[in-house]
């Protein structure tokens, strides 16, 4: 009977130590804009703020005036270049480059052409449609829109650290350059600062 009993309790505290080490994930959908910050590390928040404040930087600037009245019923034609990542961290700077040109576009005062990345791919299907499609549907070579202006920019951090306080500051710049000129007609900056705070001890 001692034995049987025995065998129980080990039977009963070996299932409670195997869910004990079971870590179950929970997983709830939030909103997109939903601000939320876990390790003080680049996000999206970052993302959503340094892409709106260079967007409306660039359209207040004077530049796209200056344009269309040496252009009259043109919009200036913009190419993303290089967003480099210079910073501590790994950014993908890619995502800040296609909400910038998203919301170019969607502006209406600016048109855009495929940057280098997209641009080889249609060069080839077009180029490839003088072969195989018919000669109606065929897209002419030699059309392409040439841009007026480059867009690139870079992501840098500076860091400075004492104790168990930590402030992390991110400067995001970008800048359009007239591509027959190499004239600087914009550049800005948006800077992200966090302080972070972690406890010594740990539970």
């Amino acid at each position: 009977m001692k034995r049987l009993s025995l065998y129980g309790f080990s039977l009963v505290l070996f299932s409670v130590l195997l869910l004990s080490c079971q870590s179950p994930v929970s997983v709830s959908r939030i909103s997109a804009d939903t601000d939320i910050d876990l390790s003080g590390n680049w996000n999206d928040t970052d993302i959503r703020i340094v892409a709106e404040a260079l967007v409306d930087s660039s359209l207040s600037s004077p530049w796209i005036t200056q344009y269309k009245m040496a252009h009259p019923g043109d919009n200036p034609v913009v190419i993303v270049g290089t967003f480099l990542n210079r910073s501590s961290e790994h950014i993908d700077t890619s995502i800040i480059a296609k909400r910038y040109e998203m919301a170019l576009i969607n502006s209406g005062k600016v048109d855009m052409v495929a940057d280098q990345s997209f641009r080889a791919s249609v060069r080839e299907e077009r180029e490839e449609q003088q072969f195989f499609a018919s000669e109606e549907t065929a897209k002419a070579l030699g059309k392409e829109i040439g841009a007026d202006y480059l867009l690139q920019g870079s992501v840098r951090t500076n860091l400075d650290q004492s104790g168990g306080q930590m402030v992390r500051t991110y400067y995001v710049s970008a800048e359009l350059i007239d591509i027959e000129t190499n004239k600087k007609v914009w550049v800005g900056e948006e800077t992200i600062k966090k302080l972070i705070k972690q406890s010594k001890y740990k539970l």
